[in-house]
């Protein structure tokens, strides 16, 4: 399952904050109320009690809740790297397949 970002309703309560996270252990945690979870399904997350938004990385950052300072630079770093994958010239090949170069070249006399 693809990893959600999970923000918590700051009224929910710690039964609510435990059913949650049995359906969606947390991966990563950053206060009670906000966390990344690997597992759990991002519709039936949102329809649980307690849950303020449930996001999967295509959101805009407009859409998150009120965040303290803390929240919300982990639900932003959280955005902004869902998604992303990094291109590299020659990914995945030998080190030595043109136009790739050895890491240190003969010197030439």
């Amino acid at each position: 399952m693809p990893e959600v970002l999970v923000i918590l309703a700051t009224s929910a309560t710690d039964a609510q904050r435990a059913a949650v996270i049995s359906a969606a252990p947390a991966a990563q945690t950053i206060s009670q109320r906000v966390f990344t979870s690997a597992g759990g399904n991002a519709a039936q997350l949102r329809s649980m009690a307690g849950i303020a938004a449930v996001l999967t990385g295509g959101e805009p950052v407009e859409s998150l809740p009120t965040l303290s300072d803390t929240e919300a630079l982990f639900a932003h770093a959280w955005l902004s790297r869902a998604g992303q994958t990094k291109q590299r010239p020659g990914d995945g090949l030998s080190w030595d397949t043109p136009p790739m170069v050895p890491p240190d070249p003969p010197r030439k006399p």
